[in-house]
């Protein structure tokens, strides 16, 4: 109950005035009408007939009072605190002396908007109904109901009547801590958001009332106890805005809308809106719309003030870093656009750019900075391949010594974004070469982990671009499988640097190269069996099993060095060594082959070029999966930590879109994820 609506009500009877009760009176809209309404906080004399509607009462309160509205009866305000009437059918005359002033002006508004029963082609009234704390519902449902009259209401009232009497409940309210009339105002914005007008929308996002808006917003019932979160104190106090160049207005309006639209779409609607809700795509909509305006802006009409800003970009670097990352963000898809990509690239080369944060990179091997300079990279590379490629002509050893030292470097969240960016190199043929070479190069170097797992991806993308194996790719795939090598005569083996070499012993295995893999069979064989491989290195070593079982080939030479390791009891190889060890012959008995035997297999191609004209089968035994041998111990830390290393997770806050570096997918691509 509100203190400020507490009153005594007086009946006049025998010609006389009584004090009936004394009551917190207010406006009630409910059961379709609207009622004056008083719930008893002492009781001075029966009067019954001024209780009516009592099926209205499912709280069971005491009511002193509860009439309802009539538009033909007269209501009458006295001085500052007293409102009186005749109710004709009761034969009584009503006052209601309200104890606060204010209160009694608020109750008397929302009286004479009741009495028009919302006749909302009412031209003498700005709105149907003003809003206050005892009709919130009615608005809800005023709103809901009449949505083209709200927005004409909104949108063309100069005074902005509505809005201005919401704030000012909302900081009474908030004062007071009427939590229930808070709950009632998130509503009322709810359905005012959910009209779906972007006028509407720049109402309640603008300087005067975005702060009113996103505070009603942090009262709804989810956002309660020591985890709720303050909407104003992030826009307030932990939000900075930076203006880079100064523009028109109109397009300053449109860059503070976005932000808090976003942010109201992003963050605070969080909640309860969807990806399938219509008001997400509207909002969107609004968004992409708005932030092409801005670009036009500010390359074709403001491109000397960006030119200049771009020229100082080192000076502040960690700000502008900032800013240009949001810039691709928001602005990324528009650059596709002929007119506004030139521009973009004209300012770029004019400033010299690119070249300069390269040149940083090799100085200052900060995140933020290189993260900016690959982003701005892929950037150029998908949107403007010729500028490119003249830049990577002038600039070939700062280039590829900043991407070396990168791929180096223990910031691996930018190895993906590297391996986009020498995948697009490598698919033109004019520059390949340079990516071959400096491939070359980097194997030369000791690899760590997240290296050489970068160096394999790039390496079996390539393979895959060029669909055949010179003999630079083959050079590449064996310095890969030389890890292997290393790896085995290690007492101490690094399962991380064995991944991306099982990996890439897996794509070769299946690849119409696979005889590449032989010489690095038997270190293969040595670390699956080690003992002490378990986790996602046994997944790939059981796929790899696998698909050496679907080359007869590869399996027999196989079969030869597990003999010769003395490893055919081995769980992994077991049953592989009993699928190769037995041929059929005419009587249908079986016989064990014998080692020369095997070693015919492993000279003979013929079975993969012409298998009509095989006069040897090789009989697959039929066996069911056994769950025992499937599954197996594992210690979960430790998966947890494979996991988090060799699966990089990417950068965050740039969206690549359809078009950029497409990548050809993989089996590996299914078995991660």
């Amino acid at each position: 109950m509100n203190s400020s609506s507490r009153a005594k009500v007086f009946v006049h009877s025998d010609q006389k005035w009584e004090d009936i009760c004394v009551g917190y009176v207010q406006i009630v809209h409910t059961d379709g009408a609207t009622y004056i309404r008083g719930i008893t906080e002492k009781q001075q004399k029966q009067c019954n007939n001024i209780v009516t509607h009592q099926h209205l009462n499912v709280n069971k309160e005491d009511w002193c009072i509860n009439l309802k509205v009539n538009p033909e009866i007269i209501y009458e305000q006295q001085g500052d605190n007293i409102i009186s009437w005749e109710e004709t059918e009761l034969k009584l005359q009503i006052a209601i002396s309200f104890i606060d002033n204010k209160y009694s002006q608020e109750f008397w508004n929302q009286l004479q908007n009741s009495r028009r029963h919302f006749r909302y082609d009412d031209p003498e009234s700005t709105y149907p109904i003003i809003p206050s704390q005892q009709n919130l519902e009615a608005v809800q449902l005023w709103i809901s109901d009449n949505p083209e009259l709200i927005i004409q209401k909104l949108t063309t009232d100069p005074n902005n009547t509505f809005l201005e009497a919401l704030a000012k409940i909302f900081q009474d309210s908030e004062a007071q801590q009427h939590l229930h009339t808070l709950e009632q105002l998130h509503y009322v914005i709810r359905n005012l958001i959910y009209l779906k007008n972007e006028n509407v929308l720049k109402k309640l996002l603008s300087d005067k009332f975005y702060m009113t808006l996103f505070g009603i917003m942090e009262y709804h019932s989810e956002n309660k106890g020591p985890q709720r979160v303050s909407y104003r104190n992030f826009l307030s106090q932990e939000l900075k805005f930076h203006q880079i160049t100064d523009l028109d207005l109109e397009i300053m309006e449109k860059i503070h809308f976005n932000y808090r639209l976003s942010y109201l779409k992003e963050s605070v609607m969080a909640y309860y809106l969807y990806l399938e809700d219509p008001i997400y795509n509207q909002f969107n909509f609004y968004i992409n719309s708005n932030n092409q305006s801005i670009l036009e802006s500010l390359l074709l009409n403001h491109q000397s003030q960006f030119e200049q800003y771009l020229l100082g970009f080192l000076d502040n670097l960690e700000l502008n870093c900032k800013f240009i990352n949001e810039f691709f963000l928001s602005f990324k898809q528009f650059l596709q656009i002929q007119s506004l990509n030139e521009a973009f690239v004209t300012c770029i080369g004019k400033t010299d750019l690119l070249r300069a944060l390269f040149s940083k990179t090799l100085e200052v091997q900060q995140q933020q900075l290189c993260f900016t300079t690959l982003q701005l990279t892929i950037m150029i590379g998908n949107s403007n391949s010729q500028y490119f490629q003249e830049f990577l002509k002038q600039n070939q050893q700062l280039f590829w010594k900043s991407m070396e030292t990168l791929l180096f470097s223990n910031m691996t969240t930018l190895h993906s974004m590297i391996i986009d960016i020498i995948q697009y190199i490598c698919q033109n043929q004019a520059i390949l070469g340079q990516g071959i070479d400096w491939l070359m190069k980097c194997f030369e170097q000791k690899l760590n982990a997240s290296a050489a797992a970068s160096l394999q991806e790039i390496v079996q993308l390539i393979c895959q671009q060029q669909k055949t194996f010179s003999q630079e790719l083959i050079a590449l795939s064996i310095h890969i499988l030389n890890i292997l090598s290393q790896q085995q005569k290690l007492a101490i083996k690094d399962k991380f640097m064995i991944m991306p070499a099982l990996k890439h012993f897996k794509y070769l295995c299946t690849s119409s190269c696979s005889q590449i893999i032989k010489p690095f069979c038997e270190p293969f064989i040595q670390i699956t069996a080690s003992g002490k491989i378990h986790g996602i290195l046994e997944g790939q070593i059981r796929d790899i099993i696998k698909y050496i079982k679907n080359n007869a080939t590869l399996s027999h030479y196989i079969v030869i060095e597990v003999k010769n390791l003395n490893l055919q009891d081995h769980p992994l190889y077991q049953k592989l060594v009993q699928q190769y060890s037995y041929v059929q012959i005419e009587d249908g008995s079986k016989s064990r082959m014998q080692m020369e035997d095997l070693k015919y297999y492993e000279n003979d191609d013929s079975e993969e070029q012409a298998p009509q004209q095989q006069t040897v089968e090789v009989i697959r035994e039929v066996y069911r999966l056994d769950f025992s041998k499937i599954v197996r111990q594992r210690n979960e830390d430790d998966e947890d930590e494979d996991e988090a290393k060799v699966r990089e997770t990417k950068p965050k806050g740039i969206v690549f879109g359809e078009n950029c570096f497409k990548r050809i997918k993989t089996d590996d691509d299914d078995d991660e994820n």
